[in-house]
């Protein structure tokens, strides 16, 4: 029983950074982001954008939050409706992840419009805890163009791309 566990909890890991999610340590020369409750106002330029918008992913899933979860990307994202279905499948299997913490190691903006936002990304998984206490392996870099939309005066990702 716990060698299904561990492949799940590695094949998800594996889906998380194909995401590019968990983007916690960008550099700090990039800008820092300011936080609200509701509605997190952001200055700091588009990096600081994605460092705000990952915080709040990362407490989703560590709440296993589907609806916080699914408010982050635009309605009909496939990256939203990957992202939500793989929190599903580990909350159906009774497990979260607690600690996620991806290494940015390239931030890159291709394109910048008051609505819209391209990044260019490379980034790993550096750390990760499931509610089990298991660390769970860190992978490669991973290249991903990012895009975002401000929806209703909120950024949400619209894309993940490799």
């Amino acid at each position: 029983m716990i060698l299904p566990r561990l492949l799940l909890l590695v094949f998800l890991l594996f889906a998380c950074a194909v995401l590019g999610v968990g983007v916690i340590a960008l550099s700090e020369r990039e800008g820092a982001a300011t936080t609200s409750a509701a509605h997190p106002p952001v200055t700091g330029g588009p990096v600081a954008v994605l460092r705000e918008w990952d915080r709040r992913r990362a407490a989703a899933w560590a709440s296993g939050d589907r609806a916080a979860l699914r408010s982050l990307y635009v309605p009909r994202s496939m990256a939203g409706d990957r992202d939500v279905g793989r929190l599903s499948r580990w909350l159906d299997q009774g497990l979260r992840v607690r600690r996620l913490e991806t290494q940015v190691l390239r931030a890159r903006v291709l394109e910048e419009r008051p609505d819209v936002v391209v990044l260019a990304v490379t980034d790993r998984i550096a750390r990760a805890v499931a509610s089990s206490g298991w660390w769970l392996p860190a992978d490669a870099p991973s290249t991903w163009r990012i895009t975002m939309r401000r929806l209703e005066g909120e950024w949400r990702v619209a894309s993940v791309r490799r």
